[in-house]
Parts: C-alpha cells; structure tokens; sequence
C-alpha cells in the first residue's frame, strides 16, 4: 500500500485495504449501528446477527457462520483434504489457498498499488 506499510497478496486485498483503511468506505447495517467494511461482510453479519442463519455439518455438531467456513470445517476435519507446500510445513485446504501461500512467502509475489 502506498499510505502505509500493508502490504497485500493479492490486488484485490489491497483494492479492499485501501477502501476500507484509507477511503473510509462502509456498508451500514439497516437493523443496528454496524458498518461493515466489505459489502460482504454486511451480508454475513445480516445472516449472523439478525436473521440467525447457521450452517450445520452433518457429521457432527459444528455450525458454520458461512457455507464456506462449513465447507472448510468439513474439508479438515472430515474428508481429509490437504496440500501440503512441497517447500515448508504449511498445509492447505485448497489447492488456491496453497498457491497464494507459496507465491506470497517462498517467491515473494506482492502486488503493489497500480496508481503510484
């Protein structure tokens, strides 16, 4: 970032950095005082907060806040799924978390602003 020291993985965590850290852009909640940073994270604070919605694994007695913490959640405690980074100990869920891993600290891959 070039107005402070963040530095991203990925140029849509720094477009969502600057937004939210240095445009002071925000998505209030209609029901409370909440202002969310990422249109998103309104959502999933709507579902959470205000309209009680859970995601419950079938296997057992976890609840997600989200079907992707489900998805998650069932990946690495129920099927196993696992990338291991052929480079240190780091072991993935998803094949694209792992690149992201390995392009951000075994090859040094950052994505600067593209205004400066």
């Amino acid at each position: 970032c070039n107005q402070c020291e963040y530095q991203a993985t990925t140029y849509r965590t720094l477009k969502r950095h600057k937004e939210s850290k240095h445009e002071g852009i925000r998505y209030p909640c209609d029901q409370c005082d909440h202002k969310a940073t990422t249109s998103g994270n309104l959502k999933q604070h709507k579902e959470r907060k205000h309209e009680g919605v859970y995601y419950p694994c079938g296997q057992c007695d976890y609840k997600g806040n989200t079907s992707e913490s489900l998805k998650r959640h069932k990946e690495r405690n129920h099927k196993g799924v696992c990338y291991p980074c052929d480079q240190c100990d780091f072991k993935s869920t998803t094949s694209g978390y792992l690149k992201i891993h390995k392009e951000s600290k075994h090859e040094g891959v950052r994505y600067p602003c593209d205004q400066c």
